[in-house]
């Protein structure tokens, strides 16, 4: 892969996605198979004034052994620098940069109830950095690094480095850098879904409901005052960011407790490196009463016991169905491709900005106001081709969302 065009993609990362300003603090969490990029994005935030980039180094293999081996001790007292170094970089008003690559069985293995320790732990000694993140108080992005792991499950062929230039080239496509016209490039799809977001907001649904030929056939009731978001957003002191590159999706918060009917996903959810697929979740006054998982149940299991919110919706976002994730007919395996691909759900937190005026307010006030809280925020797929979704206003119109799983607005 050529350096220059992984600059190219480096600096898209830092200007459109965390809007990175000249003096300030770069975070990267990347793992270590991907240091040649980290590499180049560090050289690239220099270049833009950077006054440091930290680099937090990520280890599957390493993670792994300490999950096998580690006393229950250990994994649930999490070490206290973990929490100084977020708030150290939190406080000083640094940006975030999370670099991704699928690795869907990096925690085979692993005993269910040895993961379930160490995040229920781990979450809520880092909740401050978690609020920071949903409350846009730091500007953030995860993005994506192909690797020869990667490609091997895309089924991509090759040497090593043939398939993950293949992948790359995949990448920078989904992302709207290369191989697109101008009307489909980054910047003009970012200010299509800013105006998507805005007829959403005009609209005020009161719920949405979907129904599917899978058997989904759910109601979600949105919180007075919600707002919904889509493509670059704006941190609380008025700076524009991109959280993901790639995007294609609009989103809001449902009132937490009304959401009823049942939702089948429709792609797999990696969750701690595990996969958990063809899984169904019904939901009575917002919260899940029933589920079943073909695969990964016990792991569904634990997300869903992580704390009570964890039974509840944090996030509702539409995606059409034809967007260029979805028609390269790929399941990716890593949910910042997946959930691009597909209409979603999360199961957890919801975010603080979906909701108008919500700055400054309590996690107890927000609850009132009819928005999530939870240690955890999950999302799952359940877009479908056949999907629709219909919206009630507060007088009691309908007005067709989603048919055949193209969005209408």
């Amino acid at each position: 892969m050529q350096t220059e065009r992984l600059k190219a993609y480096a600096h898209t990362l830092l200007t459109t996605g965390v809007h990175f300003k000249k003096g300030g603090t770069l975070v990267v969490s990347t793992d270590v198979e991907q240091k040649d990029f980290a590499t180049i994005v560090t050289r690239e935030a220099y270049a833009l004034g950077a006054a440091e980039v930290v680099i937090n180094w990520r280890a599957h293999e390493i993670a792994k052994e300490r999950l096998l081996h580690a006393s229950d001790d250990v994994l649930s007292q999490p070490a206290p620098w973990i929490p100084t170094y977020y708030k150290t970089y939190v406080d000083k008003g640094a940006v975030f940069l999370s670099l991704i690559s699928a690795n869907p069985y990096a925690m085979q293995g692993v005993e269910p109830n040895r993961i379930a320790l160490q995040s229920r732990h781990l979450n809520k000694v880092l909740d401050f950095y978690h609020e920071a993140i949903m409350g846009s108080a730091v500007r953030w992005c995860v993005a994506a690094v192909a690797t020869p792991l990667w490609a091997d499950l895309l089924g991509f062929t090759g040497t090593d480095e043939e398939k993950t230039d293949t992948l790359w080239e995949r990448i920078f496509t989904l992302c709207r850098i290369e191989n697109v016209t101008p009307e489909e490039a980054i910047d003009a799809h970012l200010a299509r879904l800013a105006k998507r977001t805005a007829s959403m907001n005009t609209l005020n649904f009161a719920s949405l409901h979907y129904t599917c030929p899978n058997g989904t056939d759910l109601t979600i009731t949105l919180p007075e005052g919600h707002i919904w978001q889509g493509g670059s957003e704006l941190d609380k002191y008025g700076t524009e960011f991109d959280a993901n590159i790639p995007t294609e999706e609009v989103f809001s918060a449902p009132q937490y407790d009304g959401v009823n009917g049942i939702v089948y996903s429709t792609k797999p959810l990696i969750y701690q490196g595990n996969r958990i697929e063809h899984f169904h979740l019904t939901f009575k006054d917002g919260k899940v009463v029933d589920y079943d998982a073909e695969v990964g149940k016990d792991y569904l299991t634990i997300l869903l016991e992580t704390d009570e919110g964890a039974r509840y919706l944090g996030e509702l976002a539409l995606v059409d169905h034809y967007s260029p994730i979805s028609q390269s007919d790929t399941i990716y395996y890593e949910t910042l491709f997946d959930e691009n691909a597909s209409c979603h759900l999360a199961l957890g937190a919801a975010y603080p900005t979906c909701l108008k005026d919500s700055d400054g307010l309590s996690k107890d006030e927000l609850k009132a106001r009819g928005l999530n809280q939870s240690l955890t925020h999950v999302d799952f797929m359940v877009g479908h081709e056949q999907m629709k979704i219909i919206g009630t206003t507060h007088d009691g119109h309908q007005i067709t969302v989603m048919e055949n799983g193209r969005l209408q607005l």
